[in-house]
């Protein structure tokens, strides 16, 4: 019994590598088509399909506008930031001109009535000493050195206010000009060659240089000379031009 079952055995082994030989090549190509067609099958395998988006409802788009609405009214609307605003600089004009000075009030300087030196100055807020009184006192105008009939002149044109003879001063000329202006002529010869009320041209004369005034008689001949602004002495050397021989 042993013996036939190995004798089938090998008959059928005889048989299956007779196959193979004859017909191995067409079993293994249909291998490899099987191999490969069930490769592309698991590679082909369709995505699960995906559950479509739930469309939203009037309602619930209404009720999202309403949120953001109420979420943008409690939010605070930033206020804008102003742009700064440049500065403008001044340049100055390269044509701008030096401002001028102040001009003072008094009239531009006029000649002297006669050419000397200054003999005795203006001093009416300090003392100066007389030679002829021998004592100190104010001076409220000016003594220019001129000889004994020098001829005077009026340093503007005007109208001759008053002459008179002063127990002090001697022989005296007041000649009233614009500006509130008055001049006084002093220590002159005497019938000075003037009457009150008359036009002077600048330049005219009103007399001559004489030895009238008592309270200079001590010193050299001159002028006595005074201006008035509004009725206040002042220095006469700021309105005239004090000329020397």
């Amino acid at each position: 019994m042993e013996q036939e079952n190995k004798s089938k055995f090998f008959q059928l082994k005889e048989k299956t590598v007779t196959f193979l030989r004859e017909k191995g090549l067409y079993v293994t190509a249909l291998l490899c088509l099987l191999g490969i067609g069930g490769g592309a099958l698991l590679a082909y395998e369709p995505p699960e399909a995906q559950p479509a988006a739930p469309t939203p409802s009037p309602a619930q788009v209404g009720a999202s506008l309403d949120e953001r609405l109420e979420e943008a009214r409690a939010a605070p609307t930033p206020l804008p930031t102003p742009s700064p605003t440049p500065i403008a600089t001044a340049q100055p004009s390269p044509e701008a001109a030096t401002p001028a000075p102040e001009r003072s009030n008094a009239p531009s300087k006029a000649s002297a009535p006669v050419k000397g030196k200054l003999q005795w100055s203006f001093a009416v807020e300090e003392l100066v000493y007389s030679p002829t009184l021998k004592q100190w006192m104010t001076h409220s105008g000016i003594d220019i050195a001129a000889a004994k009939g020098t001829e005077v002149h009026t340093p503007w044109g005007g109208t001759v206010d008053l002459v008179y003879e002063d127990d002090s001063l001697g022989v005296m000329v007041e000649v009233l000009h614009s500006g509130g202006l008055r001049t006084v002529y002093a220590n002159l010869a005497a019938e000075p060659p003037v009457q009150e009320g008359q036009r002077l041209n600048a330049g005219d004369a009103i007399g001559q240089v004489g030895d009238t005034a008592l309270a200079e008689c001590a010193e050299p001949a001159h002028l006595h000379f005074e201006i008035y602004k509004d009725d206040q002495a002042v220095d006469p050397l700021d309105y005239i031009l004090l000329i020397e021989e």
